[in-house]
């Protein structure tokens, strides 16, 4: 009893079917879907205006460029003329919107082209990397918008439907991509763009034959039979995209969630401060890349995370740390940067100054390597008596606090120079005095030599017979 009057005050509260207008649905969805006349510059205007938010990094002027777009109708024709197996539509619907979506992207390509800034903003990046949120969107803003067009006291819900699903901004990303020949902006712009056209037209077509729509009828069985294959065509085409869509998103969020359970997490465990961590695809391998500040972190660390993600059925993915050497209040500017959308910008340039210092150390050791090599080889040549050189580096712990590195220096002496142990005056084979102290006199002779040479002022030379 409880039951049925639960499913009764439900029914009640959302039957929509006693409101629907059946025939002035399909007039204003048919009437709205050519782009001609006004719609044309109202296209155009909302093309640019989104390029302009995008390129200015401003969501105001996004938003305008959403309230003006004409994208919706054709998407909500799509879906409706598949409900109503009405071929003309269909084909109207289809047509305009390959025409609406080609003069997007022409005139987003054509503004940046010319535009002097270029910079990739965070509201082009947001709009590159689909998620299962944007999906949710989609359908969810279809819904809402067939069924606003569906009732008799039609509301204004169009306009924040239009804001919700945001066709145009990812559309003009792809624009973007192409005017720069950034394949990546293009491809992941037009991706989102096709989610959501996909998405709402799939919601209104599941509305409408809720609403029990009636279908159109031809007077010709025969044409009525193919227009009935051809929409079954047109289910299967727009369905099989969209789960394969909403699998690939489905996917990426439970791969991202996993590498922030075995990875991020453990590493905000051990103290480490974390400012911004991203995937990035390559040919072969994905890289976890993790932006770090604060103390330095050992290399093993990395090793670890890679074989933890091996052994959790992500073998493609190899963690990249990124260390950047900065101070707290540096940190505090980084935040105050995040609320000015500057934040990918600065951790490019860290990075950026991260991989020159990399790259000048290692130029620097092949350096010092280099000088190295030659020293030991003039060494030879001034002091004959030298067998062998061995030059390497420790670390003096004398201080814990500052520890030393240290230059050491291992000579092995030929037994000519061991032959000084011999008294030419006497049978008896004793160590005069002298050699030792010529052999101390060698070793000041090369540290000298080894601290011009090197720049090094820690060496240490050690003697052996």
């Amino acid at each position: 009893m409880l039951f049925k009057a639960l499913k009764n005050a439900l029914g009640h509260i959302l039957n929509i079917q006693h409101e629907t207008d059946e025939a002035g649905t399909i007039r204003e969805i048919n009437d709205k879907i050519p782009i001609r006349g006004n719609n044309t510059w109202m296209l155009i205007c909302s093309a640019m205006l989104a390029s302009i938010g995008l390129d200015t990094g401003s969501g105001a002027v996004i938003i305008g460029a959403m309230l003006i777009s004409p994208l919706m109708s054709p998407i909500l024709g799509l879906g409706l003329s598949v409900g109503i197996n009405d071929r003309e539509m269909l084909v109207d619907a289809l047509k305009n919107l390959t025409l609406a979506a080609a003069a997007g992207l022409v005139v987003s390509t054509l503004y940046f082209s010319i535009t002097p800034l270029g910079e990739p903003t965070n509201e082009l990046l947001a709009r590159t990397q689909p998620t299962l949120l944007d999906v949710m969107v989609a359908i969810f803003g279809g819904v809402a918008g067939i069924v606003s067009i569906s009732r008799a006291d039609r509301s204004n819900a169009i306009p924040g439907v239009a804001i919700a699903t945001a066709l145009m901004p990812p559309l003009c990303t792809a624009g973007y991509g192409l005017a720069l020949g950034r394949f990546d902006f293009f491809f992941g712009g037009f991706y989102l763009f096709f989610i959501n056209a996909v998405f709402i037209s799939l919601a209104t077509y599941m509305i409408v034959k809720y609403l029990k729509f009636h279908t159109k009828s031809y007077v010709d069985q025969a044409k009525q039979k193919r227009v009935a294959q051809i929409m079954a065509i047109m289910l299967v085409i727009v369905v099989l995209p969209s789960v394969y869509f909403l699998y690939n998103v489905y996917v990426g969020v439970k791969t991202k969630k996993k590498i922030e359970n075995l990875v991020i997490a453990d590493f905000t465990d051990r103290n480490n401060e974390i400012l911004k961590w991203e995937l990035q695809a390559a040919d072969t391998m994905n890289y976890i890349k993790i932006y770090s500040v604060g103390k330095q972190v050992d290399e093993q660390l990395v090793a670890h995370y890679d074989q933890v993600l091996a052994e959790n059925n992500l073998q493609k993915y190899r963690v990249k740390l990124v260390q950047l050497d900065i101070s707290q209040e540096e940190v505090q500017q980084i935040a105050y940067d995040i609320t000015n959308n500057l934040t990918q910008d600065f951790l490019k340039t860290m990075e950026l100054q991260k991989l020159q210092e990399q790259h000048a150390d290692s130029l620097k050791k092949q350096q010092a390597l280099q000088n190295t090599g030659i020293a030991t080889q003039d060494l030879q040549l001034l002091f004959p008596e030298i067998k062998k050189v061995q030059v390497g580096e420790m670390i003096s712990t004398t201080d814990p606090v500052k520890p030393d590195t240290v230059t050491m220096v291992m000579i092995d002496w030929r037994e000519q120079q061991a032959s000084l142990k011999k008294n030419t005056t006497s049978k008896k084979q004793v160590k005069p005095k002298l050699q030792t102290a010529q052999v101390k006199e060698y070793e000041n002779r090369i540290k000298g030599y080894l601290s011009h040479k090197l720049q090094r002022d820690s060496i240490q030379v050690v003697s052996t017979f």
